[in-house]
């Protein structure tokens, strides 16, 4: 067995294993903006079931007040959509509730808008 070939093997792994963690940046906290997407997406998920419930109760007689909560859930979700796109720019952070609001954000707004395509 040739053991210089092993050692400098050997030697090479350990200077890319250093370089990984002299490279490493700690990653401690998430967004600011992606936490913030993401309660939005929970309350525009939120006011939609609150709009779907009295709607329900009210045996489709809910009138306008329905249709202004629903409202309101679209421009919150649009606005938590600007703010999930807007917090991809946030460096050395965790990125999860980022990804979470964003996606949720822009789900809840195509499903509003389906709904005004569909009814409409």
């Amino acid at each position: 067995m040739n053991w210089k070939f092993w050692d400098k093997q050997k030697k090479i792994r350990l200077d890319e294993k250093e370089d990984k963690l002299a490279k490493h940046i700690p990653l401690r906290k998430y967004t600011k903006g992606g936490k913030i997407s993401s309660l939005i997406a929970l309350g525009s998920l939120l006011l939609i079931l609150l709009a779907v419930l009295i709607s329900i109760l009210m045996r489709g007689n809910a009138g306008i007040y329905v249709g202004l909560m629903t409202f309101l859930a679209l421009i919150t979700s649009a606005v938590g959509f600007g703010i999930g796109i807007k917090s991809f720019d946030e460096e050395n952070r965790f990125m999860r509730y980022t990804y979470i609001g964003t996606i949720s954000n822009a789900v809840i707004w195509i499903y509003i808008l389906g709904m005004y395509l569909v009814f409409v």
